[in-house]
């Protein structure tokens, strides 16, 4: 039998900035400082908050903005889907947003208190999706290392 000498395979592309486990770790990251920044403004005055919450939406439609431009260097068989939940999470978000800039111009208390209601049920609808993401990721992450295993196991078999 002939000595084998280990080969040294490229590192693949998903280990590049630390791949499905980085992003989960950003994710994480992420999910901390929103958490800090929501609990931080329930003390701030209302004109800290109303600043807060301007720079949270300018914050969101950059991601928004990168999470598109990142979702278009998918396969084409999963851009199609893609663009479809994005156009759809795009509208969504656009017409609650107007809803909310046409509640800010009412006085009415009761409307004022159900549009606080709606907020918080928004705020908590955003939270469920999240969860669902990162749920979501973390199968495509685990599946994503599988993926690779076996790949590597074939790869070696082939030697």
């Amino acid at each position: 039998m002939a000595d084998q000498v280990p080969q040294t395979q490229p590192a693949p592309p998903a280990a590049e900035k630390g791949g499905a486990t980085g992003r989960l770790a950003e994710l994480s990251q992420k999910a901390q400082e929103a958490q800090r920044t929501v609990e931080a403004s329930v003390a701030e005055d209302r004109q800290k908050l109303s600043a807060a919450v301007s720079a949270a939406k300018d914050k969101a439609e950059q991601g928004a903005q990168k999470l598109q431009a990142g979702g278009k260097q998918a396969e084409e068989n999963v851009v199609g889907s893609w663009n479809q939940v994005q156009t759809s999470w795009h509208e969504h978000v656009a017409s609650t947003r107007k809803k909310i800039e046409e509640r800010k111009e009412e006085r009415d208390l009761k409307r004022l208190q159900r549009a606080a209601d709606d907020a918080e049920d928004y705020a908590v609808d955003a939270i469920a999706f999240a969860i669902a993401a990162v749920q979501e990721a973390e199968y495509a992450a685990l599946d994503a290392v599988l993926a690779r295993a076996d790949a590597d196991d074939a790869a070696g078999g082939s030697q």
